[in-house]
């Protein structure tokens, strides 16, 4: 059986070239990549995976991934569920896996919550979703000192020093739900956005400025006519729609972009006396799904959140195992759209 030294022997290289052609890493010329390629070709090289494997157990990786609590932010129990099924597939190559739960949505309780992981555990690499806090320096120092690599999933908060980000391309989502409102409300609708977030969320900045660049550009004649907050107490979010109905007679389509509770969409509902709008949201939570076959929501737009849970254990676990970095840094989801029909 044909071993690495034998190939560098045969293509005239170092095992350190060889080795960085298998695993992909490193500045290897195309000529000399081609050459040990056809060279593994004609001597039928096949990697021995149990010697790989019983070396990557050896390893003994810790990955921490933080996440917010599922029960106050529905969307990330998707995330969750396939962060901890592919945690499982990792424990036999050694991998553990430790979830952090954000159980506050502040970046005070971020912070302490990533510094009491790093502070009780040997961390080799982080997990974490995207944060509001625009001054990270100090956390990212850490990371950096520390030689710990980190990506990012469902928000991005820094690209320089991150090993990858895996989630929505959020200017995009916005543009598909200027799209859907076309379809719905026609090319002249008249839009009202309701969002829980603010300046700072991605989420809500660039969906709504996807919207309304995807709006100008292909739609001239529609109209966006208010972006109104969505409040945490329901009786508030039905008078706040009565009054959006008052203000806006002519409104036919309401975007939400990113509740925590979608209970908007039934305040909505209840307060469109003459059943004139389509709402379009976001995401596929339980909630959701008896308002869609309802018609309360009539399309949402989904981001593959078991995505965002499984891909980014995968590129730390090949990274810190095999020293592979992601071809790519910037790790998109797919989009899709969910109506009654294809739940």
């Amino acid at each position: 059986m044909a071993t690495i030294k034998d190939i560098a022997r045969e293509a005239g290289v170092s095992i350190g070239t060889v080795d960085r052609v298998l695993h992909d890493r490193g500045m290897v010329s195309p000529e000399t990549k081609a050459r040990i390629l056809d060279v593994m070709k004609e001597l039928d090289y096949k990697p021995n995976h149990a010697a790989q494997g019983l070396a990557i157990r050896k390893k003994k990786l810790k990955l921490g991934f933080l996440i917010p609590d599922d029960k106050d932010h529905p969307f990330y129990l998707d995330i969750k569920k396939a962060a901890m099924k592919k945690a499982e597939e990792l424990k036999q190559y050694g991998v553990q896996v430790l979830f952090k739960v954000l159980t506050e949505t502040s970046a005070a309780h971020f912070f302490a919550s990533f510094d009491t992981m790093l502070s009780e555990e040997e961390i080799d690499g982080v997990i974490m979703p995207g944060f509001r806090e625009l001054d990270a320096s100090s956390l990212f120092r850490t990371l950096k000192d520390r030689n710990i690599p980190f990506v990012f999933y469902n928000g991005l908060s820094e690209v320089r020093n991150c090993l990858a980000y895996v989630g929505c391309n959020y200017i995009d989502s916005g543009r598909l739900a200027a799209g859907l409102s076309a379809l719905l409300g026609k090319e002249d609708a008249r839009v009202c956005i309701y969002s829980e977030g603010s300046e700072g969320i991605p989420s809500h900045t660039d969906r709504i400025r996807g919207f309304k660049k995807e709006a100008a550009d292909r739609y001239p004649d529609m109209k966006i006519l208010d972006i109104r907050p969505i409040s945490a107490n329901q009786i508030d979010n039905f008078l706040s729609a009565q009054e959006m109905f008052r203000i806006f007679p002519d409104v036919n389509i309401v975007y939400v972009v990113n509740p925590a509770d979608y209970g908007i969409c039934e305040a909505i509902c209840r307060a469109d006396k003459n059943h004139q709008v389509r709402i379009i949201t976001n995401d596929l939570v339980a909630r959701q799904i008896p308002m869609i076959d309802q018609g309360i929501i009539s399309a949402t737009i989904c981001q593959e959140p078991e995505k965002q849970g499984e891909m980014p254990l995968e590129i730390l676990f090949r990274y810190l195992a095999y020293g592979t970095a992601p071809k790519e840094k910037m790790c998109y989801t797919n989009l899709s759209i969910h109506i009654a029909q294809n739940l």
